[in-house]
């Protein structure tokens, strides 16, 4: 800091030394010319004047923008702000699920509890709108931002600008781009809770010469959380009904995962396991229910239906109940641990089986970050890219464990 004032005083002081030199040169020659001395002579003064005071307000412009915050990956100093003098945003892809609202009020919940601002702007599944709630929050100067992105890779760019402005962005639930320079990403592990799950319906819900033959209800195309959802459900399933090992189940899960995005359909001929089709839900009960009346209209036999998230699953049972296919349908989930599903779980339904999401847990974990970076003065740069909660398959089982009837979600 005595650096900068060093520096800003040297540079004061060559530029009124400057502005009096010009001056007198100026004084010099209108005395030679000796035509109307005094107005020209008063002139020059003031004009010196203004280079002067101009030349103030510049030096104090890019002291300040010396003076900005370190960016992500630079060592930082603790703040000497006070923990309420902290202004945080919330970055939502989405507000329309029960996740998305319950994960967007316990960070806030969180933050409050320390004194800090927060604002929640919600991108309605719009890159473009999203990409203009983190211009907002740059622009007017936030400490921090929490973003559960909508388009992994469409965030990239709005990430590195926050970082760029000194901004630290955590995303939660959803990751970025690889190249993104934001904190980490804090989620479920959702290829261990997927696999929880496809060992736990795999061995519980057929028998071991059936075919199960399933059909998928994925979020959005490109997600990687969503990808690694169904990649783990798939696992678990191969490992428990093949009897190879993880890392093989692994193996052969990516290849099945790969197959089904690219054509279609897949088949795992040594767990006897194929998956029919794939529909999309967008993440929401009624995209659900739409991409499994399709689906359903498709591939009648099937006795397997299993998706991303709680809420496509949910939405998928009621196009299930309409198809009268209630008895033959097993139905699981590879994550969330949402209540109602819980509920449906404890109430002995074809709901059979969930992972667990909690967004409690993230928003907790999450939160516990943004405290050490702004207040401790953790290095941003210091965090792994991703941070992950504890796995768990909630089941008929264990499901008393995990309920609880006033959770937001």
């Amino acid at each position: 800091m005595l650096l900068r004032l060093k520096k800003r005083k040297v540079h004061s002081g060559r530029t009124v030394l400057y502005s009096a030199l010009i001056g007198w040169k100026i004084f010099n020659e209108i005395r030679e010319e000796k035509n109307d001395m005094k107005k020209k002579l008063l002139g020059i003064l003031l004009a010196g004047v203004m280079v002067i005071s101009l030349a103030a307000c510049s030096g104090g412009e890019k002291a300040s923008s010396e003076d900005s915050t370190p960016k992500s990956g630079e060592t930082t100093e603790k703040t000497d702000k006070k923990d309420g003098d902290f202004k945080v945003g919330i970055s939502m892809k989405t507000l329309d699920g029960a996740y998305f609202t319950a994960l967007s009020t316990h960070i806030t919940d969180f933050c409050e509890e320390k004194g800090w601002t927060v604002t929640t702007l919600n991108a309605d599944s719009d890159t473009l709108k999203e990409a203009e709630n983190m211009d907002t929050f740059i622009t007017q100067g936030y400490d921090l931002i929490f973003m559960d992105p909508y388009d992994p890779e469409g965030a990239v760019a709005a990430i590195d600008k926050a970082n760029d402005a000194g901004i630290p962005v955590i995303c939660c639930d959803n990751s970025c781009g690889e190249s993104a320079h934001n904190v980490t990403t804090v989620f479920s592990d959702n290829l261990q809770n997927g696999r929880e799950v496809g060992l736990w319906v795999g061995a519980n819900c057929f028998d071991k010469d059936e075919l199960i033959s399933a059909v998928l209800i994925a979020g959005q195309k490109g997600v990687y959380a969503g990808q690694e959802r169904r990649t783990g459900v798939i696992c678990g399933v191969i490992e428990t009904r093949s009897g190879c090992t993880e890392d093989e189940a692994w193996d052969a899960a990516e290849k099945m995962e790969a197959e089904l995005i690219n054509n279609g359909s897949a088949k795992n001929d040594d767990a006897n396991f194929e998956i029919r089709g794939v529909g999309w839900g967008d993440w929401n009960a009624n995209g659900g229910l739409a991409a499994a009346e399709d689906l359903i209209v498709a591939n009648p036999n099937i006795n397997f239906l299993f998706g991303e998230n709680d809420a496509m699953v949910m939405g998928a049972m009621t196009a299930v109940e309409n198809a009268g296919l209630t008895d033959k349908v097993v139905l699981a989930a590879a994550a969330d641990g949402q209540k109602e599903a819980y509920e449906l779980i404890k109430k002995g339904t074809s709901y059979k089986a969930t992972g667990e999401n909690n967004p409690k847990v993230v928003a907790e974990t999450a939160v516990g970050i943004a405290e050490d970076i702004l207040v401790n003065g953790k290095d941003p740069g210091g965090y792994e890219k991703y941070t992950k909660t504890p796995a768990n398959c909630i089941n008929p089982d264990n499901v008393d464990e995990f309920y609880s009837p006033d959770a937001l979600f």
